[in-house]
């Protein structure tokens, strides 16, 4: 499979330990700056990364977890993309004596960890989507129709995030959950298509749209353009330079950055814990934040933070803005 190796050595790591990554998607914007800003982490502090890309294809992302396996490594971050499939793989890898530790793996709290030895959360199946909802509603004054969309792939953490979405624009108002549709190609002309679908089939009567991407939340607003819509809220996740850029210029009402270097950065810290012998907290949710017109010159860029981290000016302890449970495993 295709990926990339980097290495580094000093930093104060105890031993010559190798983190294998099993990426969903790594064209995805914000999946790649979270292993891109993993990556500079472990090179700072001596960790050599294996990073194998699963192309949004469940059947490569089982191959992938197998030759990183097969490869020795000593430790897995992986980012589910069907964890039925993918659990038989998983398994090989405890056997062979491999800690794994989840990136959105899990699709609650409660959920059965398996052989996950912790796992973060990026903040949207819950935080996330609980912002966006609440804004949702305050935006609407607590009736209307929503439409929502969700990828066409059943990824754990996205499956929570939309039934999210349902469950927090509907709790105490008149709001009716219209349906779903699914983007199957995960851009903005996959969500472009089935929204204006969508529309047709409810007579355009949506007020608003819920995605759980910013990708997908252009495409329909796109496709509400398109079929004459004005005022329609529409909100999506990710917080990319796109989704920054469609919230500047109106196409999007609002969108919530998961910081994928803060999820970067705080899996790297647990990861390198574990390798160091160190407890670490089971299940760990990334901070997120919601922006709009009004406070979207407050965000911190993605390249931003990035080129910090990979200087060093910014750690989970200190300026990364990670939950105290992760800020104290760095020493």
């Amino acid at each position: 499979g295709s990926g990339s190796d980097s290495s580094a050595s000093g930093g104060g790591g105890k031993g010559d330990f190798t983190v294998g990554i099993s990426n969903p998607q790594g064209a995805q914007p914000i999946l790649k700056v979270t292993q891109d800003s993993f990556t500079a982490a472990a090179k700072r502090d001596g960790i050599k990364v294996k990073a194998l890309d699963a192309q949004l294809d469940p059947a490569k992302q089982v191959t992938d977890v197998d030759q990183l396996v097969a490869q020795q490594v000593d430790l897995i971050v992986v980012y589910p993309l069907d964890a039925n499939s993918l659990k038989p793989a998983l398994n090989r890898a405890k056997a062979a004596g491999i800690k794994v530790v989840g990136w959105a793996g899990m699709a609650s709290p409660d959920a059965d960890p398996g052989v996950l030895t912790s796992n973060v959360d990026t903040g949207g199946s819950y935080r996330g989507s609980k912002l966006l909802g609440d804004y949702v509603k305050e935006k609407l004054g607590g009736k209307g129709k929503v439409l929502g969309i969700g990828l066409g792939v059943p990824v754990p953490a996205l499956e929570t995030m939309v039934s999210q979405y349902e469950k927090n624009v509907t709790d105490g108002t008149d709001i009716t959950w219209t349906g779903r549709v699914d983007n199957p190609t995960d851009d903005i002309a996959g969500a472009q298509k089935v929204v204006a679908t969508a529309l047709t089939k409810y007579q355009n009567d949506v007020q608003a749209i819920t995605a759980y991407n910013d990708s997908s939340a252009i495409g329909a607003a796109v496709a509400a353009k398109a079929a004459g819509l004005k005022d329609v809220v529409i909100v999506g996740q990710n917080g990319d330079e796109d989704g920054a850029k469609a919230v500047g210029d109106g196409r999007l009402s609002a969108t919530v950055d998961l910081v994928p270097w803060r999820t970067g950065l705080m899996l790297e810290t647990i990861s390198k814990a574990i390798l160091d012998g160190k407890k670490v907290p089971a299940y760990v949710e990334s901070p997120t934040e919601l922006y709009t017109q009004e406070n979207l010159a407050d965000r911190v860029t993605w390249d931003e933070a990035k080129s910090k981290i990979a200087s060093g000016a910014m750690t989970c302890a200190d300026g990364g803005g990670c939950p105290d449970d992760v800020a104290a495993l760095v020493k």
